[in-house]
């Protein structure tokens, strides 16, 4: 399936302490199959529903980098995985244009676990993608093998 681009909005807000006004609390990441990536942050602001922009990015990763890409998620759509949902952290939504135009959406807990064969999506669009602390499908933002070690 041939992608054209893939949007992702990522919320670290979860039960517990309520952010704090200047808390990065959410996320919208658009990557385009021209190479084009839009990103924005938002704080928390005013609280919930009233979230304010804390940063905004435009640039382009070029067209070999995010065919690579774009091949992961239409991997991701015919693989049909599980979706982890859980109440107590932040979830992630998805949605996925075709280039016939067709929309496939997906919802998630913000949990990681989001993978294609041996490929963790989140680490790897970290890794592509050069923002700093990119939630993606998780919020924790140490790499794999700090999160193996346990530290």
């Amino acid at each position: 399936m041939q992608i054209q681009k893939v949007r992702i909005i990522s919320n670290n807000i979860c039960f517990g302490p309520e952010p704090l006004p200047d808390d990065e609390v959410e996320q919208h990441l658009t990557i385009s199959a021209s190479g084009r990536i839009w990103f924005t942050g938002y704080k928390y602001g005013n609280g919930f529903g009233r979230f304010e922009i804390s940063r905004k990015q435009q640039f382009n990763i070029g067209k070999s980098a995010v065919k690579e890409i774009l091949e992961l998620f239409s991997q991701y759509i015919e693989s049909e995985q599980l979706t982890y949902y859980a109440t107590d952290i932040g979830t992630w939504e998805m949605k996925i244009t075709d280039t016939d135009g067709k929309s496939h959406n997906f919802k998630g807990a913000l949990c990681g676990g989001v993978t294609v064969g041996d490929t963790d999506l989140t680490y790897y669009l970290r890794e592509q993608i050069p923002i700093q602390n990119l939630f993606v499908f998780e919020d924790n933002l140490m790499e794999p093998d700090e999160n193996q070690n346990g530290l």
